[in-house]
């Protein structure tokens, strides 16, 4: 990886660090105060708003990142389609925040404060323009800017809920958040001179976008909807809480593991749009034997950790998630690999057709599995569909991937990672039996198990350890 990478490797790492930071901090506190029901009443809204801000983003994010960082050598064209992108973002922002008002005025009796406060997050997901940073890999402006305003975050929650009743406080804290992004974000486009007002033809965008939009239309669904149609099933908001709490906890897993994706891919798009395929190649190699090496050991601990994971984190009142947790603990796993083949393969070959049919395999599972086994196992079988739809397309598009790279991974990496993750189950057999509450544990099995795992790669001179050390060694010798 050359020092630019590492160094925007680096910026990805703090943004993703502070998205694992921000509930680790809070979560303890916010379960114990708002209780099962009310994370169940916010996170409803939340994923159902998430649906429209997909359906408003019309496959932007991921088409708007090939072409911003395929045209880095032009930058007048470059404009030119980052501003044809932003006015369709925004109209159909506009769109989609009165379609949810609209849709969701019955429910306005109860808690119109949360669905007021979703419709703006809505019509503010056309200002954040995420695709054009990442595009750009302006990755150190958004480290600084995400780890001030979640420190601002942080600040607020503890200063502010207090009660139960509070619950429409939290999720607005998010939206005055979201709201600051948006401005930056719009500020530092601004500042870059890429909006321009003349010879735009944003329909011209529209055929190819109409892919990515089902695409990430599909994506949404097997993305959200299961907390959705848990809650439509059951109407049981404890159930849809202990889920919807879970699953989001579980993907804080995934954003470290992704990061090296964020970073690789506006380069990835760049190196196939120049026809230099064998370079592309080297970085999904080496990005998906990173996310057998991390994500792995994860998965096991989660699955090994979950009830005390669960207490410390949740409290004993989300006890009955434990299951739910050790269903999900392969997601950071099945959806990285998933990530590689999909985004960081089919996107820059330019192979939509393909990453669609994929996904919308896995909607159609995801939505059958979940009418199928959510009466009978309310949250548990929302797990089991979760998984069971990510393990089935990441198959499908690992098929189609290799059409188009060879992917290699070594037989030594895969035994040491086989190796080194059963090593965990004495660790946390031996901390269970010295420490007796759930906090002790995991502060004596967490660094085991990670100590454990590094001796052995390290023992076995891993080839991604030693680069890794080797970086390490260097920083205080680069310029960032």
């Amino acid at each position: 990886m050359s020092r630019d990478l590492k160094n925007k490797f680096i910026y990805q790492l703090v943004i993703s660090g502070t998205q694992v930071l921000l509930p680790l901090l809070t979560y303890p506190f916010i379960t114990r105060v708002l209780g099962p029901a009310a994370i169940g009443k916010i996170n409803y809204v939340d994923f159902l708003s998430q649906l429209f801000i997909v359906f408003a983003a019309f496959g932007i994010p991921m088409y708007g990142v090939r072409e911003v960082a395929r045209l880095k050598d032009q930058p007048a064209g470059r404009a030119v389609v980052i501003s044809e992108l932003a006015i369709i973002n925004i109209i159909f922002s506009l769109c989609a925040a009165a379609i949810f008002l609209l849709f969701t005025a019955k429910n306005w009796q109860q808690d119109s404060v949360l669905y007021l406060l979703a419709a703006v997050n809505i019509i503010a997901s056309a200002f954040s323009f995420e695709w054009f940073l990442q595009g750009t890999e302006a990755f150190r402006f958004s480290a600084i800017r995400t780890l001030l305003i979640r420190c601002l975050m942080i600040a607020a929650i503890f200063l502010l809920i207090k009660k139960p009743a509070d619950y429409s406080t939290y999720f607005a804290i998010y939206t005055v958040a979201f709201l600051l992004i948006a401005i930056l974000n719009s500020a530092r486009l601004s500042a870059a001179n890429m909006i321009v007002f003349k010879g735009l033809r944003p329909l011209r965008h529209l055929p190819a976008l109409w892919h990515f939009f089902l695409t990430s239309s599909a994506i949404s669904i097997y993305f959200y909807f299961d907390a959705i149609i848990l809650q439509h099933l059951t109407h049981d908001n404890e159930a849809t809480g202990y889920y919807s709490f879970t699953l989001k906890m579980v993907r804080i897993f995934l954003l470290v593991i992704l990061a090296l994706g964020t970073v690789l891919s506006p380069r990835v798009s760049y190196l196939v749009g120049n026809n230099k395929t064998t370079d592309a190649g080297h970085y999904l190699n080496r990005l998906l034997a990173f996310v057998v090496l991390l994500a792995t050991p994860a998965a096991i601990g989660m699955m090994l950790l979950a009830p005390e994971i669960i207490t410390v984190i949740a409290g004993p009142a989300f006890l009955p998630a434990v299951p739910v947790l050790r269903i999900l603990a392969w997601l950071p796993l099945v959806v990285g690999i998933n990530n590689v083949f999909c985004f960081q393969t089919l996107v820059p070959f330019k192979q939509e057709k393909k990453f669609l049919f994929a996904v919308l395999s896995g909607c159609v599972l995801s939505i059958g599995l979940n009418f199928l086994l959510i009466p009978a196992l309310k949250e548990s079988g929302a797990a089991i569909a979760n998984i069971c739809t990510e393990t089935a397309i990441a198959v499908i598009s690992g098929l189609f991937a290799l059409k188009y790279h060879r992917f290699v991974i070594s037989r030594p990496l895969l035994w040491q990672t086989l190796i080194g993750c059963l090593l965990f189950i004495p660790v946390v057999a031996l901390c269970r039996y010295w420490m007796p509450a759930p906090l002790p544990v995991l502060l004596m099995a967490i660094p085991g198990c990670i100590g454990v795992y590094f001796i052995v790669l390290y023992s076995c001179k891993n080839e991604l350890l030693t680069g890794l050390l080797s970086f390490m060694r260097n920083l205080q010798n680069r310029q960032f």
